[in-house]
This record gives structure tokens, sequence and C-alpha cells, in this order.
């Protein structure tokens, strides 16, 4: 049997002048889950660095012999944030979001979709 965990995030803060040991907290949850027979998703596992360090450069991260990605946006419990720690990106997605909310719904008004159908489907995706 294998289960999966879901959303574990680490986090460390770096003094200046300090070495970062993410790799070594990273290694310890790889542990503690192949202890307990979970897996962990590689290929969704992603590395963020925030604030001033962003323009450091940090060993890259490994899991299972695979780098992981260094990016510099992430959704984090439905909150887009970048490296920079500007809002420009989630409100950027949150305007996506509702412009289409708002066109999905001015269409289902339209007269010519009067299909019970219609509605109904509007009213389960909002």
């Amino acid at each position: 049997m294998h289960k999966f965990t879901d959303d574990t995030t680490l986090s460390e803060i770096i003094p200046e002048g300090y070495d970062s040991d993410m790799q070594h907290a990273l290694d310890t949850v790889l542990e503690w889950s192949h202890l307990n027979y979970m897996n962990i998703n590689c290929k969704r596992t992603k590395e963020m660095v925030l604030g001033s360090f962003s323009n450091a450069h940090f060993m890259p991260l490994t899991v299972a012999s695979t780098t992981v990605e260094c990016v510099q946006v992430y959704k984090l419990l439905g909150v887009t944030v970048n490296s920079a720690l500007k809002w420009d990106d989630h409100v950027a997605a949150i305007k996506s979001k509702a412009a289409k909310h708002l066109w999905f719904l001015w269409f289902v008004r339209q007269d010519s979709i009067v299909n019970s159908c219609d509605v109904y489907c509007a009213k389960n995706s909002i």
C-alpha cells in the first residue's frame, strides 16, 4: 500500500552570512515519508527563494537524484506568491478568474439560451 502526502511546505529563515540547511530538512521529510509508506511526487515539488535572497545562488535541492525546479511564482493555499513578495501575480490571477465567471454568467443570460440544463450547469460551475 502506498499513500501520498498532500501539500507539505518547508520554510527556512537564513540569516545573512549563513548557508541554507533546506536539503537536510528535505531529506528528513523524504526519509519520514518512506518509513511511513508515503510517496512524494518529485515532479510537483518546487523551490522558491523569497526576498533579498531571490538573486542569491544556492545549491539546487534534489529529490531522488532529480533536481527540484526553482520557480519565481507559486500558488500556495489559494494565494499566488512571487519571489519579490509583490501582489501583482495574485491580483492578475484573481482578475482572470473573475473575468471567466462574469463571461460565463453573461453567456448564460443571453436570450438565446433558455434551456434549463444550461442554467443548471451555470449554477454548478460557480
